[in-house]
């Protein structure tokens, strides 16, 4: 623990963070937590993990958390970086990826469909591939991958049976 987690989380001194899980501050609590760690575990280390944090006092606030598994055969453990994000996510715009491949799908859509079906396909297969990895992510738990996407366990579902992934990983 250091000066910069005091101030990410707003306390001012290292006696009133002691014992207290990182889950204690991350937005979606333990649901981010247990992401960071199964994954970082399984893989060695999770990148760029974007989400808010925040203190006792303060308004949440955008940050980055990389995280490593330490897999020593005594003492394994974890190591976190932070990074406050919420100056650059002010600032950012964020490119949507287009690959050269996928524009010209869409461009051969044009003509045989009209806008407003190529909107509808384009956004299905996003929504799909967004399900998908949050799924992956929170290892099939329905309820933190609904709260990370920011739907109700409903509508998580209802697009599930949608994309016929209801019963996939079950």
């Amino acid at each position: 623990m250091n000066e910069a987690f005091l101030e990410l989380t707003n306390a001012a001194h290292a006696l009133n963070l002691k014992g207290r899980s990182l889950g204690d501050f991350l937005h979606r609590g333990n649901v981010d937590l247990r992401v960071l760690l199964e994954n970082a575990a399984r893989v060695g280390h999770i990148r760029l993990y974007s989400t808010k944090m925040a203190g006792e006092y303060g308004a949440p606030r955008t940050v980055e958390i990389s995280a490593t598994y330490l897999s020593d055969a005594e003492h394994p453990g974890y190591a976190f970086i932070l990074r406050d994000a919420s100056r650059a996510d002010a600032v950012r715009v964020t490119p949507a990826p287009v690959g050269e491949e996928n524009v010209k799908s869409v461009m051969e859509l044009v003509g045989s469909a009209t806008l407003k079906e190529i909107v509808a396909e384009t956004t299905d297969v996003v929504e799909r591939m967004c399900i998908e990895t949050a799924l992956e992510l929170t290892s099939n738990n329905r309820v933190a991958a609904a709260e990370m996407l920011g739907l109700s366990r409903q509508s998580l579902y209802v697009k599930l049976r949608k994309y016929v992934l209801l019963n996939k990983n079950d």
